[in-house]
């Protein structure tokens, strides 16, 4: 009887300590998410955006593939007057030992040089694959959600 105590307590220890994980990775990939977004359309930084992209990165958006080096070519420039304010609403995060998927909604409020603010929406998924500690972005699918107009 005592045995099977310890046993259950290990167990029980055991569960406990694979959810902390399970949650520290969730974590983890909802902030490589939003760093993807950050290196891209505030710091427009092309060497740090790069260095969190795998070697067969791809982004998929309205109809287009892009490889890494097309998807910089897009980037913003640092002295363009382009300022962005993202918002994410992640729905579900899926980790599964070095690879990992999330879906969200990101909402976008994008101010330009001549102060106009333009409001935007995406439904995405994004696959991760682990690399070292952090998370590397493998896939980026985006999709524009377009409200019908009054």
């Amino acid at each position: 009887m005592r045995k099977n105590k310890f046993i259950l307590g290990l167990l029980i220890i055991s569960l406990c300590t694979l959810r902390v994980f399970a949650g520290d990775d969730e974590e983890a990939v909802k902030q490589a998410v939003k760093n993807y977004y950050y290196l891209y359309f505030i710091k427009m930084d092309k060497i740090a955006y790069r260095s969190i992209l795998t070697e067969d990165y791809q982004f998929l958006e309205n109809g287009e593939l892009f490889d890494a080096d097309g998807d910089i070519t897009l980037m913003p420039k640092p002295d363009s007057g382009y300022e962005r304010t993202d918002t994410f609403d992640f729905r579900y995060i899926k980790v599964d030992g070095d690879f990992a998927y999330a879906v969200y909604f990101l909402k976008s409020d994008i101010n330009d040089k001549a102060n106009s603010t333009i409001h935007k929406e995406w439904l995405e998924s994004t696959i991760l694959r682990r690399s070292g500690d952090g998370w590397k972005i493998a896939l980026l699918h985006s999709t524009k959600i377009t409200k019908p107009e009054n």
